[in-house]
């Protein structure tokens, strides 16, 4: 004959889950409740790590961007392996990038690229020489050049909201500078500061910016 097994019970979970509605956790004792606050909030929880990882010139240091505070806020930091210290190699100036200051060209490009991060968002190394340590910082206020042996902050290219630059790149040798500015291509020598416009007649041509057009 076959017996009638009865079906296992199966055993009560030793935590409780996490809910969200308060009317529920009214309803249970060991309830946990998430503010909206913190679920809706940008970075996620645990997702606060260094980013744009770059070593310098020399290989001696290992820079990246990162927020103390865990925001969208970013500081660029060294780590040094030999002696394996942290230090804060630039703070930007009236906190850098944030959402009053950002252009529409540059909210564009941001936009396409998915980047939703603060303060410093981007920076290169100087490779003009070898022993000098510098990095160059693009901000809403212009460009600037950080020189890590001085600890001197020069603000190499000044740029208004009326007239921004747009996308600067180093050259190989680190001793261009290429940005676009009013539609137009331009260059920079880092080592005369002299600047140069390389096209001509973009608006003329019927190129406009999309915002300012």
């Amino acid at each position: 004959m076959n017996e009638k097994r009865n079906p296992k019970r199966q055993k009560p979970l030793p935590f409780k889950m996490p809910v969200t509605d308060f009317n529920d956790v009214q309803n249970l004792d060991d309830g946990i409740l998430f503010p909206v606050e913190e679920i809706a909030q940008y970075p996620l929880p645990g997702y606060v790590s260094p980013t744009s990882i770059s070593f310098s010139p020399d290989d001696s240091l290992i820079s990246y961007l990162f927020s103390p505070d865990n925001t969208l806020n970013r500081k660029i930091f060294t780590f040094d392996p030999k002696t394996n210290k942290q230090e804060l190699l630039f703070s930007p100036p009236d906190g850098g990038l944030d959402e009053s200051n950002i252009s529409p060209e540059e909210k564009l490009r941001r936009e396409r690229l998915r980047e939703r991060g603060l303060g410093v968002t981007r920076y290169e190394w100087v490779k003009t020489n070898s022993k000098r340590k510098a990095v160059l910082v693009p901000l809403p206020a212009g460009i600037y050049v950080h020189d890590i042996s001085h600890s001197k902050t020069e603000l190499k290219l000044p740029s208004i909201p009326a007239s921004p630059i747009i996308d600067p790149h180093l050259s190989p040798d680190g001793s261009m500078l290429a940005y676009v500015r009013d539609c137009e291509l331009h260059v920079m020598n880092l080592l005369s500061d002299e600047s140069k416009q390389l096209t001509h007649g973009a608006k003329e041509n019927g190129f406009v910016s999309p915002v300012f057009g």
